[in-house]
């Protein structure tokens, strides 16, 4: 089968139609406790960014999956990217958004290298988080933050709900959840693979419309550490 990807910016090739319509239907099937009409406003469309990139992912004429990215300049200064992504069943786990929100985060970060650059976003799912903290040096939370990392995430962060763990703060219900069966959730949950089971102490009700608010920095020791992991074979 054929498989290809389309990369689209807002300030350039934006959605046509019927992409618009494709990705509403995969909001739809990818999420429970979701108006696919409003989510794609909220985040496809809204002025409050001032830039959208995002990619999509196809096999023969359909649309499997798609990875979007936005970018908000905050008023001291910082840019801050977020994400929203969504598969088919068949086709999650396969590390297909990292690679995208890698190289535009670097683009990002040298093209603004006087802003403090931030990525952060509501994650849904443990196994997103188990991705991510496999390719990234540094992302939080994290089981091993110290005190002064903890007031530095939480600085950022300022609305978060609290947690079990140390009472951090780190929590937003958004009132959906990914579309997992029952299966997947009990297996998740009883994963025991580091990056799951952390993320599962901190959001026990993520399939309850309960997030993550997970925080990964984007500057040059950033940059460099996590170049370093790939080329010391850390990620596997």
């Amino acid at each position: 089968m054929k498989h290809y990807q389309i990369d689209k910016v807002s300030t350039k090739n934006w959605l046509n139609a019927l992409e618009t319509s494709q990705i509403t239907e995969l909001i739809g099937s990818s999420f429970k406790g979701v108006d696919s009409q409003a989510y794609f406003q909220r985040y496809f469309n809204n002025p409050a960014f001032y830039q959208r990139c995002v990619r999509l992912f196809y096999q023969q004429d359909q649309l499997v999956g798609y990875c979007l990215l936005t970018f908000r300049k905050n008023t001291d200064n910082s840019i801050v990217m977020g994400a929203s992504a969504a598969f088919l069943a068949s086709y999650r786990g396969n590390n297909n958004t990292f690679t995208f929100s890698f190289l535009w985060a670097l683009k990002t970060w040298l093209s603004h290298i006087n802003h403090n650059l931030y990525y952060l976003d509501t994650m849904l799912s443990p196994a997103m988080y188990r991705a991510m903290g496999k390719k990234v040096a540094f992302i939080y939370p994290n089981p091993a933050m110290t005190e002064t990392e903890i007031q530095l995430y939480q600085a950022l962060v300022p609305d978060a709900e609290p947690s079990q763990w140390r009472n951090l703060a780190c929590l937003k219900t958004v009132g959906r959840s990914t579309n997992y069966s029952d299966d997947e959730v009990q297996s998740l949950k009883a994963s025991n693979k580091a990056e799951i089971a952390f993320y599962c102490q901190l959001n026990p009700r993520f399939s309850e419309g309960s997030a993550l608010l997970v925080l990964i920095p984007v500057n040059l020791k950033q940059i460099v550490c996590t170049l370093w992991k790939w080329a010391s074979g850390a990620v596997r």
